[in-house]
């Protein structure tokens, strides 16, 4: 059976029609999008977009009264149905999420255990501990790494200062190294440990002309405005309790022409596919692996919360999108210049 094809309307597709497409695309039955009427929207509508809905939800009447002038002809035969919900909520919030599960069960059948979603709870900001650094390190990541290593090198310049920020124990820079000769890596990280564990990597490797390891805040960096030509980081985000810092910061080390890869994990909507993904991708680690797992992805962003931060942080020019079943990533081409 086809699924309903249902379109969100607000302003700048921002929290409300993200919150509406989030509650929904869980729910069987239903194919979900939200789009925006103004020029600043993360997506904006479309006459694609109209054709393609078989309901259309717009937050408030003048969302509806702006379809109506601009795509008269792609409204006709269709459903436009206003929810009356004022700009006063933030994305997810539990009182728009009650108010939008009220008004859209409704017009649509609505399931309460579909719409509870894995709410995230924060793990520590560092390893600290050497056993914590060294158990690290021993999991294998190889494949991810060199997978990270090779989309980081297609998108920046054939030279310049790459930062890493959030670097661990430097598995990834090695590979990088040695792939990219004349990229000069500054990699930074708030763990001692991690550093140390990272420093005999990189001796062993023989690439410590190429990688500088510092002991450096991600969220409040010594470095100058408009530095770097490229800040690459891989799961870093789910660490922070607030990412804004970290991004604003990226925004402002980096030079405006400069190329961004960040990836991380994401955080999925229910516990059962939390622990599917933690036995599919760590089944043959210990207990305590798949703990650190299972609570790193408990820690992660979904992908419009991470759309939100990227957007609030002043970052441009960024696609982002899932990359994996478990990650996403946000990526910017370097440029020769603007």
């Amino acid at each position: 059976m086809e699924k309903i094809k249902i379109l969100f309307v607000c302003s700048r597709n921002k929290w409300r029609s993200l919150t509406a497409e989030r509650i929904c695309q869980k729910v069987g039955g239903y194919s979900v999008r939200s789009a925006g009427t103004e020029k600043g929207a993360r997506i904006r509508v479309t006459e694609g977009l109209l054709g393609w809905a078989d309901l259309i939800f717009v937050m408030e009447k003048k969302h509806g009264d702006r379809l109506g002038s601009k795509f008269p002809e792609s409204l006709t035969g269709k459903n436009v149905i206003c929810l009356q919900i004022p700009d006063n909520y933030e994305y997810m919030e539990p009182e728009l999420v009650e108010i939008l599960e009220a008004k859209l069960s409704r017009y649509l059948e609505m399931s309460d255990n579909e719409t509870t979603f894995m709410q995230r709870v924060l793990e520590p900001e560092v390893m600290d501990s050497w056993e914590e650094a060294v158990e690290y390190d021993s999991m294998d990541f190889t494949e991810v790494n060199a997978a990270f290593a090779k989309s980081a090198i297609a998108l920046g310049p054939m030279s310049g200062k790459i930062l890493d920020a959030g670097t661990g124990t430097a598995r990834i820079p090695i590979a990088i190294s040695q792939m990219r000769p004349t990229w000069e890596l500054t990699c930074i990280d708030l763990s001692p440990n991690m550093l140390k564990v990272g420093a005999e990597n990189v001796s062993e490797a023989g690439v410590r002309s190429q990688i500088k390891l510092e002991l450096i805040d991600a969220k409040a960096m010594p470095y100058p405005d408009s530095y770097f030509d490229m800040v690459i980081s891989n799961s870093i985000i789910h660490h922070l309790p607030d990412p804004l810092p970290f991004l604003r910061e990226v925004k402002r080390v980096l030079k405006p022409n400069g190329a961004i890869f960040l990836r991380d994990l994401l955080r999925p909507t229910h516990e059962e596919i939390r622990d599917n993904l933690v036995e599919m991708y760590a089944g043959d680690c210990n207990s305590h692996q798949k703990q650190l797992f299972s609570d790193s992805l408990q820690a992660a962003f979904t992908l419009a919360e991470v759309e939100m931060m990227v957007e609030t942080a002043g970052l441009e020019g960024l696609r982002i999108y899932d990359s994996s079943d478990r990650h996403w990533t946000a990526e910017r081409v370097w440029c020769e210049s603007l």
